[in-house]
């Protein structure tokens, strides 16, 4: 399971910050001298190789595999181009692939995390049988989504994605924990953070570790957890 702009919504989520390291609102497009150097402190996706998370989610056995990939994609960004680290997402449900996703993400000089969109590939019984869920900014909306701001305050808004008639998710900073055990492993200065999508109207929580990322999704009837990460080598 990361980014925005367009005149007036890069000026509402770019560069000088707010609370938490929010984008400010009338500042001007966000910078991206190393869009792939991605060291956010609740979402360092560069700092790992591969990340798997197990559970389960409406009676499935659930596995996500996360790869960050050795290519970047290309956008335009306020009329510059932004190399966007792809992360590769495998869901296997009951054993089988249930979707493929290639997610997009750039980080700002300023710290916070874009997301620029998702190419999406739904399997069933081996075959890819839809896209559902695909959009990339620049083609499907002018709005880049918030993945993570450069510093979440607890109360802090943003939105993940925000593609009218595709999805629309809202954020927000609902706790701060100091320390959670996950798979066996103790965890440091966790956030819990408040997912409302639309258009299914249905609520996720996400806890976000300092220097990990991302440790635990709770869907409407499911959890799924971090089981380890490997580093680069």
């Amino acid at each position: 399971m990361t980014i925005a702009a367009g005149a007036s919504m890069l000026a509402a989520a770019a560069a000088g910050p707010a609370s938490g390291g929010l984008p400010a609102s009338g500042a001007g497009t966000p910078a991206f001298s190393r869009p792939g150097a991605i060291d956010n402190p609740y979402l360092p996706l560069a700092k790992f190789r591969r990340c798997v998370l197990r559970g389960h989610e409406d009676g499935a056995r659930v596995r996500v595999v996360r790869r960050l990939l050795e290519r970047t994609r290309r956008f335009e960004v306020g009329g510059r181009a932004v190399a966007a680290a792809i992360i590769e997402d495998r869901e296997i449900e009951d054993g089988e692939l249930a979707e493929r996703t290639l997610d997009y993400f750039a980080q700002a000089d300023g710290g916070t995390v874009y997301y620029l969109g998702e190419h999406v590939d739904n399997y069933e019984d081996g075959r890819v049988v839809d896209h559902g869920g695909t959009w990339r900014y620049g083609r499907d909306t002018d709005r880049l989504g918030v993945a993570m701001p450069a510093r979440p305050r607890l109360g802090d808004r943003w939105r993940f994605e925000d593609v009218p008639g595709v999805t629309v998710e809202s954020d927000r900073v609902v706790r701060r924990i100091a320390r959670v055990t996950v798979a066996g492993r103790t965890y440091r200065d966790v956030i819990r953070v408040r997912e409302h999508l639309r258009p299914e109207d249905a609520v996720e929580y996400k806890l976000y570790a300092r220097g990990v990322g991302l440790l635990r999704e709770v869907p409407p009837d499911g959890l799924v957890e971090l089981s380890g990460c490997s580093r680069w080598p």
